[in-house]
């Protein structure tokens, strides 16, 4: 067969009610050369009944494996030690491709020789993918520059720069060539293993890239997701107070001073929006004033003037409460 093999990784963990549909959305894909490799991470419920009549359909095809919960990345990374193709793609559990999701993937990666691909989606809650970040002057400036039809291409100074300013895509929306690959998912990253992958692979080679704003998939938004439907100082917790400072030092000898800035100032930033979310529910003066030191140490005139801008709206919110 001519067309290159794109090998899917569905990592899956308790979600037996969803994980037919994510399969089923892979088997009506109008690009048929795939081989599908589910890692089931440790399940408590009927997943193995599930899977096991598509791996008796499609023998070799589709493969299930077991292991002990380890989290997304290790299982991720159990998946990729058993893939043989050309190309790779995640597709989490409780996510649905459209039919023409590999079609359109793959043919922008073959006839423009790309490293890897995105693709926008639309949320069960009428969310519009990245649609927003795009739409915004700054980001229409930056990225929105070489048009291809329905598609935006990146060169490699903009892809990198695009990783290091945002995570640009869940991992359903990626496909990434192999030999791109510059290591496997960050199995110290709670969630963002995903943009800890990216930047690894961006950091390490210029990486030519396209994404499309039009969508290519269906994401599920529902109270277990590790994202999506979370509070947000759970994801600050996890993702601002956590992966993200864990990849600053990872990713440190290779960033520039303007990109290193940029890092310290968004982690500087999340313990500032932490500090603020959780005043409510009175954790300790020390443990506030922790976060505003750590603030302060990172990104000290920014971190000055969010707390003036703070103060001046909660002035102006007491005087207006004030006036008769």
């Amino acid at each position: 067969m001519n067309q290159p093999l794109v090998s899917v990784i569905i990592p899956t963990y308790n979600r037996a009610s969803l994980i037919e549909n994510a399969i089923g959305s892979v088997l009506r894909q109008t690009y048929t050369h795939w081989q599908l490799v589910i890692i089931d991470d440790g399940s408590a419920d009927d997943t193995p009944a599930r899977v096991q009549p598509f791996c008796e359909a499609y023998p070799g095809k589709i493969t299930y494996h077991y292991q002990p919960n380890q989290g997304q990345a290790a299982a991720r990374n159990a998946g990729l030690r058993r893939c043989q193709g050309e190309y790779i793609a995640s597709l989490d559990s409780d996510d649905e491709w459209h039919a023409d999701f590999l079609a359109a993937s793959v043919e922008q990666l073959t006839t423009r020789n790309l490293d890897l691909v995105f693709l926008n989606w639309v949320g069960t809650y009428d969310t519009e993918g990245f649609t927003n970040f795009y739409q915004q002057p700054a980001q229409q400036k930056a990225y929105c520059t070489t048009p291809a039809g329905d598609w935006w291409l990146l060169a490699p100074a903009q892809m990198r720069q695009l990783a290091i300013e945002t995570c640009p895509s869940p991992s359903s929306a990626l496909i990434i060539r192999r030999t791109a690959l510059a290591g496997t998912w960050n199995e110290q990253m709670r969630i963002a293993d995903d943009w800890c992958l990216l930047l690894d692979t961006v950091l390490s080679r210029p990486c030519q890239a396209a994404f499309t704003l039009k969508p290519h998939w269906l994401k599920h938004v529902h109270d277990t997701n590790i994202y999506d439907g979370r509070f947000d100082t759970a994801l600050i917790r996890d993702i601002g107070l956590h992966d993200e400072p864990l990849m600053l030092e990872r990713f440190g000898d290779r960033l520039l001073p303007g990109e290193k800035r940029l890092f310290r100032e968004r982690i500087a930033t999340h313990h500032f929006n932490f500090m603020c979310l959780n005043w409510a529910n009175r954790p300790g003066l020390a443990s506030m004033l922790g976060h505003a030191a750590q603030a302060m140490r990172l990104a000290p005139w920014l971190t000055t003037q969010a707390f003036w801008e703070r103060g001046m709206r909660q002035l102006k919110k007491h005087t207006s409460q004030a006036q008769p």
